[in-house]
């Protein structure tokens, strides 16, 4: 029995001295790129980004983006906004209800090549306890590592975030969202 104690006194005493050396637990990783947003009404034009989120699926057969299924999970609570005030609101019930809708999950698929390395593709979105789609345009801007920029626009309405779009309120932020990726796909 004693030494049970001593064995566990020693292991809280190696953490707690890892915990002092600033080395407890791994920080999470950061986002493979930038994911933003912009919403607008009559006297504001909100600019947003996710500071957590991470892909949870990257399946690219031999790097052919028309072939591939790339799905993405975002941390709703890590909204953030140039002012403040507006990030802790959007994370309220009013809006992403953060609390009790944790994360937004977004698979996007059968991308469709054009020219320039330009392609469309179809985004399937689960987010406040709804699912839609919408379609996403984007570019490669590197081969190696794989990365792209893109871009698609979400009616919030679809997904029951906020009030819908109201013109004699001049704080009513349209319904259209205008969402941008700028992601590293591969090594």
């Amino acid at each position: 029995m004693k030494r049970s104690i001593l064995a566990l006194a020693v292991l809280v005493v190696a953490a707690a001295a890892r915990l002092f050396a600033g080395d407890a637990a791994p920080a999470a990783a950061a986002p493979p790129g930038d994911l933003s947003f912009t919403c607008h009404n009559t006297v504001y034009n909100a600019e947003g980004h996710f500071t957590s989120w991470h892909f949870t699926k990257l399946d690219i057969p031999g790097g052919d983006l028309t072939k591939g299924t790339v799905e993405l999970e975002v941390d709703l609570a890590s909204v953030n906004e140039k002012t403040a005030k507006l990030a802790a609101h959007l994370r309220t019930p009013d809006f992403f209800d953060a609390a009790k809708f944790q994360k937004a999950t977004i698979s996007i698929s059968g991308a469709k090549a054009g020219a320039d390395k330009h392609y469309t593709a179809t985004a399937a979105i689960d987010l406040h306890g709804m699912k839609g789609t919408c379609p996403v345009v984007f570019e490669v801007v590197s081969e190696k590592p794989l990365t792209i920029k893109g871009t698609a626009t979400l009616d919030r309405s679809t997904f029951g975030i906020g009030q819908p779009y109201d013109t004699g309120d001049k704080y009513s932020p349209t319904n259209e969202v205008a969402i941008a990726i700028n992601a590293k796909l591969t090594d």
